[in-house]
């Protein structure tokens, strides 16, 4: 199991995990640290960094909601990448929560795309760890996004609670977001 750090305001973990938001996250999908570091302090939010024997592996920035458990962010330091480290994180992460549907976004299939071949690897490495479409489109900021789900089904009247939690009266006044349910999806 990979050792646990807790990203608070200052610390040596928010350096690395801006690192690693900066480098790995297109900027229309970077949430500003301030904001991040703000609403961690919140009971229903976890923002953790993950060691393996004192090297920095990655991050997680999640938010539960009742059993609804949805993970902003999870990134694995380019340095350590393609040896398992994402599966391990996940694995912790679903142990934390053993009773929570866990949701993630993803970027949607796009051939067109300049990093399409990413994308079809980033959905593979997904379903490997037993994610499957919920068939609910996210749009925000320009992106639109594939909601993916493992542990059961969701509704987008769940998210909405989940995405008003986590960003407040306020900054959701500002933070434009659409939910929508595919062809397939709301089933």
């Amino acid at each position: 199991m990979l050792e646990t750090r807790i990203v608070k305001k200052g610390s040596v973990e928010a350096g690395k995990a801006q690192k690693l938001i900066d480098s790995q996250f297109p900027k229309s999908e970077r949430i500003p640290m301030a904001f991040l570091l703000a609403r961690a302090n919140k009971n229903f939010t976890d923002f953790l960094t993950y060691y393996d024997n004192e090297e920095f592996v990655g991050f997680t920035y999640s938010v539960t909601h009742n059993d609804l458990t949805f993970i902003f962010y999870i990134a694995i330091d380019p340095a350590v990448q393609s040896k398992g480290y994402g599966s391990m994180i996940l694995n912790q992460v679903q142990a934390q929560y053993p009773n929570n549907r866990l949701v993630l976004n993803v970027e949607m299939l796009d051939e067109r795309a300049e990093n399409s071949e990413q994308r079809i690897r980033r959905r593979a490495f997904y379903a490997k760890n037993g994610y499957e479409n919920a068939g609910i489109i996210t749009s925000v900021h320009g992106n639109t996004l594939d909601t993916l789900i493992t542990g059961g089904t969701t509704k987008i009247e769940e998210l909405q609670t989940l995405f008003k939690q986590f960003t407040g009266v306020y900054l959701g006044i500002f933070i434009k977001y659409k939910l929508s349910y595919t062809e397939n999806g709301g089933v």
